[in-house]
């Protein structure tokens, strides 16, 4: 089976980490025998020195056609949509040329819906779906956003849900949706014995979104009543300064790191350093660095913020009111005092049933292969 993934974001040699997770899924479906070719068209106020246009390449068997452009229409969210089309068009029929024409169409996200619905009509190709933008979840009524998302629900011929919150928001017909998670690759992670001095890690982007701001005064009253416990805080982004000034003004600049990016190769060692993972995020649509964490037998302290809503649970972690630091810092120190009843190997096999991704992977196939044979 040929699948043509269309992706609203993708990896790029200036941000390699932007929308990994899609990359990582068309990786696993080349391993699983099939053809697969992602379409990530870029629309971008400024180019910074990159070349507009096509470029292609081909990485682990996966076909990725890029189609730069300088946005036509700025600060006008429709007019971006409405340019992606025939950028999306002309990628296609590279695609086709290279590699024959796709069985399916699986669209990442809402925000290319325009291209891929118009594609996938025009083809009569069966298109799936699956929403990881966390902002649809706070998208108002009539908004760009929320029709985007009501035309990619409408038109998919199946959605592909990541958690509880994203069935509420998106509302797709039960024949025509089921739960699927993001996945990982669990070779690239270990178990490790917990460190002394117990520390807590978080990874992801330094975004507001995160909380670390939150985090950072939650893990200054864990320090007042654990001297010697540490936190590591992975990730880049736009707020490491004023995170950085932060620290030091809650004195904890002996305490806590901010060691930078962490690399897609360096994640299960970071992970394995540590004791427990911390999500301080005030919206997620399923969090993959808590499957990380789980498959580094990590256990975890969540916000009740999206999906880790259904990954966390009594055997491998608490959950605690999102935007709360006092409620975070309570569930930091409750996993201090009770690290020892986790079982990280449990922890580690449990993730394994639900998020390896040859079997999630596969799960999602199986129902792209039902569509093309209808």
């Amino acid at each position: 089976m040929h699948i043509l993934i269309v992706a609203s974001w993708y990896p790029t040699p200036e941000n390699p980490l932007n929308g990994i997770f899609f990359q990582q899924k068309a990786r696993a479906m080349v391993r699983c025998g099939h053809t697969v070719s992602v379409i990530a068209p870029e629309v971008c106020l400024r180019l910074g020195g990159r070349k507009s246009g096509i470029s292609v390449s081909r990485v682990d068997g996966v076909a990725e056609y890029r189609y730069l452009q300088r946005n036509l229409t700025p600060f006008w969210a429709e007019g971006v949509a409405k340019q992606q089309i025939p950028m999306v068009r002309k990628l296609y029929k590279q695609v086709c040329k290279d590699n024959g024409k796709p069985d399916v169409i699986h669209l990442e996200s809402a925000r290319c819906a325009y291209a891929a619905v118009a594609l996938a009509k025009k083809e009569s190709i069966p298109l799936t779906y699956t929403e990881h933008y966390t902002g649809i979840y706070n998208s108002k009524p009539g908004t760009f956003l929320d029709r985007t998302m009501k035309l990619a629900v409408e038109n998919a011929d199946h959605t592909f849900l990541l958690c509880s919150a994203m069935r509420h928001r998106l509302n797709p017909a039960e024949d025509r949706s089921s739960f699927l998670p993001n996945a990982i690759d669990f070779s690239e992670f270990f178990v490790k014995e917990s460190p002394q001095p117990f520390t807590f890690c978080a990874l992801a982007g330094l975004r507001k979104i995160k909380g670390f701001d939150i985090l950072l005064n939650a893990f200054a009253k864990v320090h007042g009543v654990f001297p010697d416990c540490r936190l590591v805080i992975g990730g880049d982004g736009p707020e490491k300064e004023a995170l950085v000034a932060l620290r030091h003004e809650l004195g904890l600049d002996d305490v806590v790191a901010f060691p930078g990016s962490i690399s897609a190769q360096k994640r299960g060692a970071f992970f394995a350093g540590n004791s427990a993972f911390v999500c301080s995020s005030l919206t997620e649509t399923f969090c993959v660095v808590v499957i990380e964490a789980f498959a580094a037998g990590l256990p975890v302290v969540a916000t009740k913020c999206g999906g880790p809503e259904d990954l966390v649970n009594d055997t491998n972690g608490y959950l605690v009111e999102k935007g709360d630091a006092a409620a975070l810092a309570e569930g930091m120190i409750k996993m201090v005092e009770t690290r020892s009843r986790f079982d990280s190997e449990q922890i580690r096999k449990d993730a394994f049933l639900l998020y390896d991704e040859s079997s999630v992977v596969r799960r999602q196939l199986e129902i792209s292969e039902r569509l093309t044979r209808k």
